[in-house]
């Protein structure tokens, strides 16, 4: 459990970090990496993880795949709202991983203490994946199927662009390892 919650908490740093460092596009957001992680919750929907790109990208994307003006707008205006309230939860996780590092470098650390950090910690992942969901919920109900369809297709195509691919992983000309050992 402990190795999990640190995982989970590093990879939120790496994440804050990130988002910290990426100046805002000219829409007024950083442009984020995929949020495909812990961050990425699935809601059990059919919604392709939402990517997290500057507002002139995502107007861009929207323009590209014919979704009106309007709805676009309204798009934008949710994804603005989420990158908000994500902001907002990251730097609460950081508060609650400080006080966790606090008490453990005391003497006698209050494990009540840290078990309670812990467990804001867990709260504050259920918000976001709440509001993850109902950020996708909200882009799905603005949206024709016809406009879905081809809204889920376009974010997939970004999501693999951005994935570094197999063979990167592997070294330049290096043998892809497939399950099981097998090149």
């Amino acid at each position: 459990m402990k190795s999990g919650s640190t995982a989970i908490a590093c990879i939120l740093m790496g994440a804050a970090l990130t988002f910290s460092q990426n100046n805002p596009g000219p829409g007024g957001l950083p442009d984020m990496p995929p949020l495909d992680g812990p961050l990425a919750m699935h809601s059990g929907i059919e919604n392709p993880p939402l990517m997290m790109m500057n507002i002139t990208e995502l107007q861009s994307l929207m323009a590209e795949i014919n979704i009106d003006k309007g709805v676009s707008a309204k798009i934008v205006a949710i994804t603005r709202a989420f990158v908000k309230f994500l902001d907002e939860r990251i730097l609460k996780i950081q508060k609650e991983e400080l006080n966790i590092r606090e008490e453990l470098l005391k003497d006698k650390p209050d494990m009540p203490a840290i078990q309670n950090a812990i467990a804001r910690k867990t709260q504050i992942l259920g918000e976001v994946e709440f509001a993850q969901i109902k950020r996708d919920l909200d882009i799905k109900s603005l949206l024709t199927v016809d406009e879905y369809d081809r809204w889920k297709s376009a974010i997939m195509v970004k999501l693999r662009e951005r994935m570094p691919r197999a063979a990167d992983r592997n070294g330049p000309g290096g043998p892809a390892i497939r399950p099981g050992g097998q090149k």
